[in-house]
């Protein structure tokens, strides 16, 4: 089909309808279906005067994390010469606040960052500098202009994101015994973390906006939070990227982790995580308290972890 590929169609929703219709059986139509078609006004792209408009991509496991990631990783050491970037698996500032604001600060060529989606602690959208810095109030982070933040979180059918998950388990342990006795207790194992899932890592983003307090040029940054079916990963990135006046991340049209052999987990495993969650699914909402989720999160990340310690020498108690 040499046929031109169709223009990107823009639909806005309403946070409150998609608590209320993502279950485990959703879709990206149904998603479609709930939404208002936004009609393109010939003012999209930035215009003389406008923001810098700079991407965040929020890297979730089972939605084409592993091709962004190394994407991002790539083109922060192709594009900017200012940092001595570490040699690490993940992009700088992945998984660290203070590294994410440094890198868009001194690394202006830099469009597209990926960062962990569903973290608790990258608190993009409420940054308030560096924890127990002595510096004056509005900090060095006001030696750049405010930005706008495009913020592009991946769909993906619950169900399906589960499967996957599990079987990336299956793939790398050989095996799902971790994963049954962590999920005995409702805990997460390497991909399979309610958290990670995109409505949840959703609920988080939204929350931050209600909790926006950033300090200094934070304060001043714009937001703005856009869903997109995972599957089109490639031709998302490239469109959204020229509707914003920006050249396409390199190297997002690579997949990784399609080939990972025969067999998964028994149904148990996922009836276990269903169990477990599906009615955090549906209930889920705006999380307002962050500082409450963080303190839960520590907690449930300690005994987790003293779970799985036992686990591999063999002797929990039951």
């Amino acid at each position: 089909d040499l046929s031109p590929p169709s223009p990107l169609e823009w639909s806005e929703v309403r946070w409150k309808d998609l608590v209320v219709n993502w279950g485990r059986n959703t879709t990206f139509s149904h998603l479609l279906e709930m939404s208002t078609p936004l009609h393109n006004d010939g003012k999209t792209k930035s215009g003389e005067g406008a923001m810098q408009k700079k991407m965040i991509l929020h890297c979730i496991p089972k939605a084409a994390s592993t091709t962004l990631r190394r994407a991002c990783y790539k083109n922060q050491k192709e594009s900017c010469k200012t940092i001595v970037f570490p040699v690490q698996q993940d992009p700088f500032g992945y998984r660290n606040i203070d590294d994410f604001f440094r890198v868009v600060k001194e690394c202006d060529e830099v469009n597209h960052f990926c960062i962990q989606g569903g973290d608790a602690l990258m608190s993009v959208i409420n940054y308030e500098g560096k924890e127990g810095s002595e510096e004056e109030e509005d900090g060095d982070d006001d030696e750049r202009e405010p930005l706008h933040f495009v913020h592009m979180v991946p769909f993906r059918n619950y169900d399906d994101w589960v499967e996957s998950a599990i079987k990336q388990i299956f793939s790398i342990d050989g095996n799902c015994d971790r994963a049954e006795k962590l999920l005995d207790h409702c805990y997460g194992y390497r991909e399979l973390y309610m958290e990670l899932y995109p409505k949840a890592v959703l609920s988080l983003l939204i929350g931050m906006t209600f909790d926006a307090n950033g300090k200094g040029i934070s304060s001043k940054d714009k937001h703005h939070i856009m869903l997109y079916n995972y599957q089109d990963v490639d031709s998302i990135m490239s469109e959204v990227s020229d509707i914003f006046g920006m050249e396409p991340l390199p190297r997002t049209s690579k997949r990784h982790k399609e080939n990972r052999g025969e067999g998964t987990c028994p149904n148990e495993i996922s009836e276990k995580f269903h169990k477990c969650h599906d009615l955090t699914l549906t209930s889920a909402d705006a999380i307002r308290d962050l500082k409450a989720e963080r303190k839960r999160r520590k907690k449930n990340d300690a005994a987790m972890k003293g779970l799985f310690k036992c686990i591999k020498r063999g002797d929990c108690k039951k």
